[in-house]
């Protein structure tokens, strides 16, 4: 079946080659009732929306959505965090780390570098490799100290290989998997300050004390009310609220609900591998990451330019999108697809090992 859809998938597109890898996943997580997957969909656009304007984006009440939010953050099923956009605020730069690994030490890899407050994402993977992850690094010298020094000191790791983040086209802070209908979508991103999109200009500034202690508070509740940052912080709500404001419509400091895909009945993470024509980089770039499966898109130095990740229902939904959306793009040359076993980390949270849809310890550089 496998040969027969390779054929058949050479055939309708000649100008694109793909590889494809499926296997089992490695822990089974658990999904959503529908009601509940409309809550988070409508979270994942607006982390800090209003309980009525969420109530109105699912079409039910303000009340019962209030009800179902604490029951998933009280599952650890979701969590809404701020992100200091280090890269847009000057901070070093982003890398894709790639690991291959010897039979059986994958997760261990993944759980070792997931401790790395550098990595904000990692994950166990199929296919030629079997760990990748995200960094983020204040300079050359700052990588390669953790490839030579760092790196070598964990157990299991045959090979690795890096790829800079040259241009971000999409991020994790705009995606909500395709779960919310286009009106209560535009309503919601409506009365978002922070840049849920890649294109807004980035108003370079420092920050001070104040401004770090209330980014410190939202990374771990990006939900706290203007009072309670206040009350801990000893001044105004007011205060709070304006320098918060402040820093998001700045470009520098972007809120984010953390959630597994899966648990919004979109158990099928993959990662893409893509070989763009330059001169089609920013075509293809765009295009993908307006689609609402994918999670994020960037452009990278190596022989693959442009790297993503992507979430979908079932394998059926995969194929289509690689087959309808990639590969009839103008400019793909070649794509390989990393089929993701368990997300060990997001947005530098480290997710449960046994439960693995379960949010738990939180891992940031300081």
């Amino acid at each position: 079946m496998f040969e027969r859809a390779t054929r058949r998938m050479q055939e309708n597109q000649p100008m694109c080659t793909i590889v494809l890898v499926f296997l089992a996943t490695m822990v089974e997580t658990v999904a959503l009732k529908s009601l509940d997957r409309k809550v988070v969909a409508a979270l994942l656009a607006h982390p800090r929306c209003r309980m009525s304007a969420l109530a109105t984006a699912v079409g039910t009440s303000a009340p019962t959505v209030s009800r179902r939010l604490a029951v998933l953050f009280e599952q650890q099923l979701i969590r809404v965090v701020s992100v200091l956009d280090q890269q847009r605020s000057g901070y070093g730069f982003a890398v894709f780390l790639r690991l291959r690994c010897v039979p059986g030490a994958s997760g261990d890899v993944a759980r070792a570098v997931a401790q790395w407050p550098e990595s904000g994402y990692v994950s166990v993977v199929g296919g030629d490799l079997d760990c990748t992850a995200q960094l983020h690094v204040g300079s050359t010298k700052h990588l390669m100290s953790l490839l030579n020094d760092r790196l070598t000191t964990v157990r299991g790791v045959i090979s690795s290989s890096t790829s800079k983040i040259i241009r971000r086209y999409s991020t994790p802070h705009g995606w909500y998997g395709g779960l919310v209908p286009d009106g209560a979508l535009a309503s919601l991103r409506s009365e978002r300050l922070d840049h849920w999109t890649e294109d807004g200009q980035v108003q370079q500034r420092g920050l001070d004390e104040l401004d770090q202690a209330l980014v410190d508070l939202l990374a771990h509740d990006g939900r706290r009310t203007w009072r309670d940052l206040g009350a801990r912080l000893g001044i105004q709500p007011a205060t709070a609220r304006r320098r918060v404001e402040t820093l998001m419509t700045s470009g520098l400091l972007r809120l984010r609900t953390v959630v597994q895909p899966a648990v919004i009945g979109q158990p099928v993470v993959a990662s893409l591998w893509l070989r763009v024509t330059p001169a089609r980089l920013e075509a293809v770039g765009r295009t993908l990451a307006a689609h609402p499966n994918v999670l994020n898109i960037a452009a990278t130095t190596g022989l693959t330019n442009l790297s993503g990740e992507i979430a979908v229902p079932d394998d059926d939904a995969l194929y289509s999108f690689l087959t309808d959306e990639v590969g009839r793009l103008p400019g793909v040359a070649a794509v390989d697809v990393s089929d993701g076993l368990q997300v060990i980390k997001r947005a530098s949270l480290i997710f449960d090992t046994e439960h693995p849809e379960r949010i738990g310890d939180e891992v940031r550089a300081g």
